[in-house]
């Protein structure tokens, strides 16, 4: 189901393929996810960091 379809008051079936509201809200919906792609991104390498840093910094037994 389409969000707008119970929202808009101009939604007939078929309508979201031409819709300049739909198409805005795609648009916002898609920078939405560019942006938590980013973050997750940025901390996920900081995280990956400090787990080989604190690694490097155990002491380590000879075999």
């Amino acid at each position: 189901m389409l969000p707008c379809q119970s929202a808009c008051p101009n939604y007939r079936n078929g309508c979201h393929k031409t819709c300049l509201r739909w198409k805005a809200f795609q648009e916002e919906q898609a920078l939405q996810r560019e942006a938590k792609k980013r973050y997750l991104k940025f901390h996920l390498e900081r995280c990956a960091q400090m787990d080989r840093q604190l690694l490097s910094l155990q002491c380590r037994h000879p075999f």
